[in-house]
């Protein structure tokens, strides 16, 4: 008997840690360095989450519009598939933008380790939590969709209310399980990864695989929601799959759950059943897989944040003693060196802001893809340039910037700004050149050194030259345009979330892409037709450039001061008199 209470005093004890583990993992999947404040998160994750209820319940009834008039005869499938793969590209896109936190990280570590915990309650509660975290997105993609597919085709079925109710439920239920099927397959994919290539390749790999499945994901759903040539015509061939019960049915998984919807519904075509079945055994073994490829993993994963060794670079005095000659020659102040190393080392070392850098630009290439994709024969050899070329360096420029601009902003180690508070220098230019610096040889001239190779295989070398000179050039423009009063020092300075308000201007801002895209890209397409022109262009950006100088040198910089503290806005002052 007294064993027995023992045992079940641990597993109550065990519970509960289990249930405020949970609780912990469930909310740092949201709760950030970039949102700081619960009630921000609690509006970020509103706010996403209307987004999403209100972006797929338009796609669903954008698809499934012409049952309002036509009577259904079988055929709603195929928009149910096409609904289905828009869900699960979005679930996978929101599972590989949080793939820094599907595992612990080292605040995790440094705070539950010494604890009296189990490693096998911090699992349970981790995988726990990402359930909960996918739930919560799923009702979200499904909130408006399910009375949007009740409300066009329950009619041409039945006009019974039992049926109605009946039908939502399958709609959800078939869509919750290829959401969770998608959603552990990207997990599992992380966990197989991490073992085969092992801790350090994964760590050092991981912002490149990430980055190459954002661009893919946004590719895709940006196809999706255009209805471009590669999607919307496709699934309309799937009518003549079925009949020709092809193969290639079989190998795609939004049709496995679609083939479980219309079992569900008691849709007497057995050709669903296979899909039905499928559909169970391809969610039971993804969910079962990625526990397991996640548990082997998760010791490995612990004990080498607990090492906490760092690899030794490779030729380091060939790297210092370029270093030295680069300092020498564009650095020559101390405190802009001392900046300038800084920052650079700061986003070496922050996987955070790696890694929210690499989305911007993995944005832009996925914007690239869809632009470029549809018409492959600009790609080849010995063509003339094209609006769409012309814009490419101007989209990953932009994006870059604007990744840039953000990511400095968000603090890496706050206490880091007293350093610079103890050691102010009078001249303040030093501390802000040096940002400019960093982001001209770190960021556009390896840039466009990279695109002027790809431009000269399928361009004139002179017409690669102009055309990645022109885009370099405006891209400093934008630099200065977008740092011209910029008063903090790269990662020191507190920040305060949402002052952009993208869920205000969102519209503005794509306006302004758009236009600065569109004007510049027919601005170098009249350059390129007369390139006598081009001298005369880069003398008006040289002069820009330099009124651009005299004004920070002579005006801001003499009156402008390093700041440390960002003041929260007035809304978020608390009104309370003192006592």
């Amino acid at each position: 008997m007294w064993d027995t209470r023992i045992l079940l005093r641990s597993a109550r004890g065990e519970l509960k840690h289990f249930v405020i583990l949970t609780r912990h993992f469930y909310l740092r999947l949201f709760h950030n360095d970039v949102v700081s404040f619960g009630d921000q998160m609690r509006e970020k994750i509103i706010g996403i989450q209307a987004l999403l209820a209100v972006l797929c319940g338009h796609v669903s009834n954008v698809m499934l519009f012409r049952y309002a008039l036509s009577e259904d005869q079988g055929t709603s499938w195929v928009e149910k598939c096409y609904v289905t793969t828009f869900f699960m590209l979005l679930i996978g896109f929101i599972t590989v933008f949080e793939w820094d936190v599907i595992f612990p990280d080292g605040r995790d570590y440094a705070n539950l380790m010494p604890l009296p915990v189990r490693i096998r309650t911090l699992f349970l509660a981790k995988f726990a939590s990402l359930f909960l975290f996918v739930s919560l997105f799923a009702v979200a993609i499904n909130a408006l969709s399910v009375f949007t597919h009740a409300f066009y085709l329950v009619k041409w079925q039945s006009r019974s209310l039992s049926y109605g109710l009946r039908f939502m439920g399958v709609h959800l239920l078939s869509n919750l399980a290829a959401l969770y099927f998608f959603f552990f397959l990207n997990v599992l994919l992380i966990g197989l990864l991490m073992n085969v290539l092992g801790f350090r390749l994964f760590r050092r790999l991981s912002v490149y695989i990430r980055s190459i499945f954002l661009a893919a994901y946004v590719f895709f759903l940006v196809m999706y929601l255009t209805g471009t040539v590669l999607f919307a015509p496709s699934f309309g061939t799937f009518l003549s799959l079925k009949a020709g019960y092809s193969g290639f049915l079989y190998l795609f998984p939004p049709m496995w759950f679609t083939g479980l919807y219309e079992s569900l519904l008691g849709n007497a075509d057995a050709f669903f059943r296979p899909f039905a079945s499928l559909a169970v055994l391809s969610l039971v073994s993804t969910v079962g897989l990625s526990y397991v490829a996640m548990g082997l993993g998760y010791r490995r994963y612990l004990r080498h944040m607990a090492a906490g060794r760092a690899s030794r670079p490779r030729f380091a005095r060939i790297r210092a003693g370029l270093q030295s000659a680069f300092d020498a020659v564009f650095l020559p102040h101390p405190v802009q060196r001392a900046v300038f190393h800084f920052i650079q080392q700061t986003l070496k070392q922050s996987m955070f802001h790696k890694v929210r850098l690499a989305s911007f630009l993995a944005v832009a290439v996925g914007l690239i893809l869809v632009l470029v994709l549809p018409q492959p024969e600009i790609l080849s050899p010995g063509g003339r340039p094209n609006q769409t070329l012309l814009a490419v360096p101007l989209i990953l420029s932009f994006f870059l910037l604007i990744g840039i601009r953000g990511v400095i902003q968000i603090p890496s180690v706050l206490e880091a700004n007293w350093v610079f508070r103890l050691t102010e220098d009078r001249v303040k230019h030093h501390y802000f050149s040096s940002l400019r610096k960093l982001i001209l040889f770190r960021a556009l001239i390896p840039l466009f050194f990279l695109l002027f190779i790809f431009y000269t295989s399928i361009w004139d070398p002179v017409m690669a030259l102009y055309h990645c000179l022109y885009g370099c050039a405006v891209s400093v423009v934008l630099m200065e345009v977008l740092f011209l009063k910029q008063r903090k020092i790269p990662f020191t300075c507190s920040y305060l979330p949402g002052q952009e308000r993208i869920q205000l201007f969102w519209l503005a801002y794509t306006l302004a892409f758009l236009g600065y895209v569109f004007i510049l890209t027919a601005v170098e397409a009249a350059l390129l037709r007369h390139p006598a022109a081009f001298p005369f262009f880069f003398g008006a950006v040289l002069i820009l450039l330099t009124g651009i100088r005299v004004y920070l040198h002579l005006f801001f910089y003499k009156k402008a001061r390093i700041l440390y503290e960002e003041a929260p806005a007035a809304v978020m002052l608390s009104l309370q008199p003192y006592e």
